[in-house]
């Protein structure tokens, strides 16, 4: 076989340089929120590689009426050799292998030219001398990369402050009021660490999401573990898990929250990536299933973080996320289907359990997966309704009006489980409703008993103007009632008529409440021979 060698001759060079459609892509890419936060990032990551050594400040200053946007901090200011960095893409001081937020080197550039076609950035490192650069609409369409540089009066030292005019989208206070919880959300780790962040002179309190149950049966579950990466430090990874006791019906906060380096990515995830719309799994997304969260944390080289460009999102092809995956996918599946099985008592099986341990797992070696080994899950138990109307289904299907009467009895069994202050009250009253209609159906429908001829419209309705008329001919035609039962039905009518008629509330205790149901259920059973127990 004869191999052939390619021989190459130099010819003429071709300029690399970036045309300035690349802004226009930036602007295409990012809004009011993503540009502001890489603002954020930046004196944050300044902040951090400082080492925390003064307390920091970022103040976000948006004028509603003039619609003009400032950020300043205190961070530390850009060297003069350096300010090239602001304008050039893909221009960074960092490095890849720092465990920071920025490292696609854009931030600036691309959440100043993102927001307002007029830009004005003002630094001063240490005392040095003050300096500014304007980026504007002119120097955007023109070919020409020279930006000019000047020197202003003096700002405070260690200070970049961006102004940002013509925006390209007008913001409202309701943007305003979004972007003060987006950023205590996604800064809540600096924040605690010492980092003041203002939104127009508001200082911002740390948003968490930390708020687990603590059930004994099913604590939350937790790992620590490292993944290994080629050509980096290994990358620590914490995933928890379990129920919440934050839940908001409204917001929807449940699914999976991934943070990289302190920063949180994305929140409220509920994809086929992480579980949900995948039967067997997590299962579509439902209000049944909103109290199971899992809280991701990954620390290390800020190439390794499986964030996008704008960190406002997760790269689901990176190897790091490919190797947490199925970890994730084991909790939002488990506890996704716990919270279901606990649904219909949820205040006494999760929410009063607010304390506790987390049950931690961990990992055989370094770059292994945990084995989680969650406890079995609880049986699911049907509504009690369900399990009334399958007990008593021929009952049902031969006297069809019977199924009222036992819904009814189900209903009470709902109403005593809400926090309702008064549900004694309506219980009762549900009950003895229940007890009358039931005495109607059994004269109506039991026509050996009751000859229609005689029991007629007008005469069952003069009949049921007075209770006791009504009870003394039921129970003559059915001897077998027992007197108590008879009596304490009696008790309980007089109870509700102080509720309608008399001038003071009567108090109904649970006890009540059980005995008045006891009863009824007792006389169903006798009538139509029902059962609940």
């Amino acid at each position: 076989m004869v191999s052939t060698v390619t021989i190459k001759t130099e010819g003429e060079p071709i300029d690399g340089t970036p045309d300035k459609r690349v802004f226009w892509s930036i602007i295409a890419d990012y809004g009011l929120r993503t540009g502001l936060s890489e603002l954020v990032d930046n004196a944050l990551d300044l902040w951090m590689l400082n080492e925390r050594v003064k307390p920091l400040t970022i103040d976000i200053d948006l004028d509603l009426q003039r619609q003009l946007i400032s950020v300043q901090d205190n961070a530390g200011g850009v060297k003069a050799p350096e300010l090239r960095l602001l304008i050039a893409p893909g221009g960074s001081g960092n490095t890849p292998a720092m465990s920071i937020i920025g490292v696609f080197g854009v931030g600036s550039k691309r959440a100043s030219v993102a927001i307002g076609e007029h830009v004005e950035i003002k630094t001063r490192y240490k005392t040095n001398p003050s300096r500014q650069l304007d980026v504007t609409k002119d120097w955007l369409e023109s070919d020409d990369w020279n930006l000019a540089s000047y020197l202003i009066p003096d700002i405070a030292p260690n200070t970049t402050r961006v102004e940002i005019s013509k925006l390209r989208r007008p913001f409202g206070q309701r943007e305003i009021d979004q972007l003060k919880v987006h950023f205590a959300e996604t800064y809540s780790w600096f924040i605690e660490q010492g980092c003041m962040l203002r939104v127009n002179d508001e200082v911002l309190r740390p948003i968490r999401f930390d708020a687990f149950a603590f059930p004994q049966q099913y604590p939350p579950q937790r790992s620590t573990f490292r993944i290994p990466v080629a050509g980096f430090q290994d990358v620590l990874a914490k995933v928890e898990g379990g129920l919440i006791i934050d839940r908001d019906p409204e917001a929807e906060n449940y699914g999976v929250y991934i943070y990289c380096n302190h920063r949180l990515i994305v929140k409220e995830l509920k994809t086929r990536d992480v579980g949900y719309q995948v039967p067997r799994e997590a299962g579509v997304p439902h209000p049944d299933a909103s109290l199971a969260r899992v809280i991701v944390e990954l620390k290390g080289a800020a190439r390794t973080m499986p964030w996008n460009s704008s960190k406002s999102g997760v790269d689901i092809d990176h190897y790091v996320f490919h190797h947490i995956q199925q970890t994730i996918i084991a909790l939002t599946s488990y506890f996704s289907s716990l919270s279901r099985r606990l649904k219909h008592n949820w205040e006494e099986e999760v929410f009063n359990h607010r304390t506790g341990d987390f049950q931690d797992v961990p990992t055989e070696a370094p770059g292994y997966m945990p084995r989680f080994i969650l406890a079995p899950l609880p049986r699911v138990n049907k509504v009690r309704v369900e399990v009334l109307k399958e007990r008593n289904k021929t009952i049902i299907r031969d006297q069809p009006w019977t199924l009222g009467l036992v819904e009814a009895i189900a209903a009470t069994d709902v109403v005593m489980k809400q926090r309702f202050d008064t549900r004694n009250r309506i219980a009762l009253i549900l009950l003895d409703s229940n007890f009358e209609i039931a005495l109607k159906e059994f004269i109506v429908h039991r026509t050996d008993l009751f000859p229609p001829r005689t029991y007629t419209d007008a005469h069952i309705a003069t009949l049921f103007t007075n209770r006791r008329n009504v009870v003394d001919t039921v129970k003559v035609a059915v001897p077998s009632i027992p007197q108590v039962h008879i009596d304490k039905a009696k008790h309980f009518y007089m109870m509700r008529n102080k509720l309608i008629h008399e001038r003071a509330s009567v108090g109904i205790t649970d006890n009540d409440v059980k005995s008045y149901r006891e009863t009824v259920e007792a006389l169903l059973k006798i009538l139509f021979k029902l059962k609940f127990s």
